[in-house]
């Protein structure tokens, strides 16, 4: 004969063995105990919380023939031993989800008044949400005026699918997950009373199974005892969580790996390590873990020290969709390695927000310098000074780096002492027309071009295209152009605006108006249906008309002012960006320049240094008290 589960020898057999409902064991007995019980309940709720118990135990209570005066069945007089052995009439129980067809309904309904040898006649519909329209069509009318003798008892795990006809029928009465350390506790009376050899790990892990549910975790309990200890436990888990909080890839990596070659699911390791997570995230945000034990509580304040709350936030999202995609993946391993990689290298994540945050962090501190292999060619790498000798000794951040970079190249090529560039948030004292200087910087793709920087007239707002300064003083330069285009005047046009015109650029003054270059002669002909906005754009920018002129891009038309042709006659050439960086022959000043751009290019590949005066952009102030 087969062994009897433990859920079943030890199902609860009186009210006060019920764990964790307390107030519906509280209305149920006040009920028994003062004679008004319903005809009709509706017991909701998960699954293994004892709906069908507290049915059979009310069953008990109502025919018992010994009643206690606190609503308790004896347990000893036959109504309730004939309940308890299952072979009682007056408790009649129905598999609704099988049983969910009219003629089920109605075969029931036709054996409703007949009597039965106790005081009650207590019928437990279980899955009650599974009957038909017509079914639940046919027991409104019995269920609203049931027999004296007649109680019903509806159990459902899923209350929302009850008709609200039925519903409002019933007392309705819901069933709550129980707390770990109330299933703690219950488990360790089960294995005391079955005499289990079974450790606390192995309680632990049986309540962490059961995730709320008495029915589950005694199951798991079960097999604990079957096999001799924890057989499933995922170690992988901790592993894994401790890659995310360093970000490192290789030690999740190599944990997954190790759980799927023991034979794991892909499924059950993500389930783990999202329901790990999960509780992490619940302590980060300081709400009630009662539902934990203290070895799963103190399970998630560590990881919750590990990873931080936006990590842990992101990582349920991604964890997420992850499991979903599983159910229709040719292979689950990819979909959780995919996840995996992305969580612990951002660069591989390819997400707004993981790219948000990389901007961020690049603004904070900068690009990281290029890793030089150990014994490889190349310059040794520079040893990191602590932050306050870089404050003291120069610019730290990105921002700082650049600015100084630029402020060098200036001064290679006019032959002045450098001077660094005020940070973007220093306070700029009053600045005078003389001082403002809107000269054309020279590009790094200019110098890497071989291109030269000519001398600017005395007056740039004169300047031409051709550097002759016959240009009318009222138009802006190009380098005052092109940041006002980019700054807010192209993303305020219209729409259908700014797709087309979002393809062009910016050429030098033809004398009289401000070129703008397009890439082809269709693209300049829908260009010219909507150019009254963009004339309005800038007018109200400038504070005054710009004359716009729309042509077609040729590569080989002259640079911007300011910038001539290698080889030109008027100029000596430059030598190459090799020769213009010589570290020996610069000095030491030279050589920070240029570990600085070269930190700049590594970081964003394809990119133009430009320059970018902040008392121009920011114009002069009047500090005076």
């Amino acid at each position: 004969m087969a062994a009897q589960a433990l859920y079943r020898r030890y199902r609860p057999a009186r009210f006060a063995e019920l764990r964790g409902q307390e107030s519906v064991v509280r209305a149920l007995q006040n009920a028994v105990q003062q004679g008004r019980v319903g005809h009709a309940y509706l017991f909701s709720g998960p699954r293994g919380t004892g709906k069908t118990s507290t049915a059979r135990i009310l069953a008990k209570a109502l025919n018992c023939t010994d009643l206690g005066e606190d609503g308790e069945p004896c347990g000893r007089c036959q109504s309730c031993l004939d309940i308890a052995g299952n072979t009682s009439y007056d408790l009649i129980e129905l598999d609704a989800a099988s049983n969910n067809k009219v003629d089920d309904i109605r075969d029931l309904i036709s054996r409703v008044a007949m009597g039965s040898p106790g005081k009650a006649k207590v019928y437990v519909l279980d899955e009650v949400h599974m009957l038909t329209t017509g079914a639940e069509n046919a027991l409104l009318k019995t269920l609203e005026e049931p027999p004296d003798h007649v109680v019903f008892v509806l159990c459902t795990t899923e209350p929302h699918k009850v008709v609200p006809t039925i519903r409002s029928r019933t007392q309705h009465l819901e069933f709550n997950l129980i707390g770990g350390d109330v299933l703690a506790d219950h488990a360790r009376w089960v294995v005391e009373q079955a005499g289990l050899a079974v450790g606390e790990n192995a309680i632990d892990h049986a309540v962490h199974r059961g995730a709320g549910s008495a029915r589950d975790t005694l199951s798991a309990l079960d097999q604990i005892a079957a096999a001799g200890g924890v057989a499933d436990r995922l170690d992988a888990i901790d592993e894994i969580v401790e890659a995310l909080g360093g970000q490192d890839y290789g030690p999740a990596f190599a944990a997954v790996h190790e759980a799927l070659r023991s034979g794991r699911e892909p499924r059950i390791i993500g389930e783990a390590l999202l329901d790990r997570l999960r509780n992490a995230f619940l302590s980060a945000m300081g709400a009630d873990l009662g539902h934990l034990t203290d070895a799963q509580q103190k399970s998630a304040r560590a990881t919750a020290a590990q990873v931080p709350p936006a990590g842990l936030t992101r990582a349920l999202e991604i964890l997420g969709t992850a499991l979903v995609d599983m159910r229709q993946a040719p292979d689950p391993r990819v979909d959780l390695e995919v996840a995996l990689a992305r969580l612990t290298r951002r660069d591989l994540d390819t997400d707004l927000s993981s790219l948000l945050e990389r901007v961020e962090r690049l603004e904070r501190h900068g690009p990281a310098p290029p890793a030089v292999p150990n014994g490889g060619d190349g310059a040794a790498p520079v040893p990191t000074a602590p932050p306050s000798a870089r404050r003291s000794e120069g610019p730290a951040s990105g921002h700082e780096r650049a600015r100084a970079a630029i402020a060098q190249i200036q001064a290679n090529q006019t032959g002045r002492k450098p001077q660094a560039l005020a940070p973007a948030d220093q306070d700029f004292g009053p600045v005078s027309s003389s001082t403002s200087d809107r000269t054309p910087k020279p590009t790094l793709g200019a110098m890497r071009a071989g291109k030269t920087f000519s001398s600017p007239p005395a007056n740039p707002q004169t300047q031409s295209s051709d550097g002759s300064g016959d240009a009318s003083p009222m138009l802006p330069t190009r380098e005052e152009v092109v940041l006002a285009w980019g700054d807010g005047i192209l993303a305020g046009l219209p729409n259908r605006v700014r797709v087309r015109f979002q393809a062009g650029r910016f050429l030098a003054h033809d004398g009289d108006n401000v070129v703008f270059a397009l890439p082809n002669k269709i693209h300049l002909d829908r260009c010219e249906e909507t150019r009254a906005d963009v004339d309005d754009a800038l007018s109200r920018h400038f504070g005054r008309t710009v004359p716009l002129r729309l042509t077609i891009d040729d590569e080989s038309a002259a640079p911007p002012p300011g910038v001539e042709p290698a080889g030109s006659p008027s100029t000596p050439p430059v030598p190459d960006s090799a020769e213009a960086v010589n570290e020996s022959e610069r000095g030491d000043e030279e050589g920070v320049t240029r570990k600085a751009i070269s930190n700049l290019m590594a970081a964003f590949p394809d990119s133009e240094l430009v320059t970018f005066d902040p008392s121009a952009a920011r114009g002069p102030r009047d500090f005076s008290p």
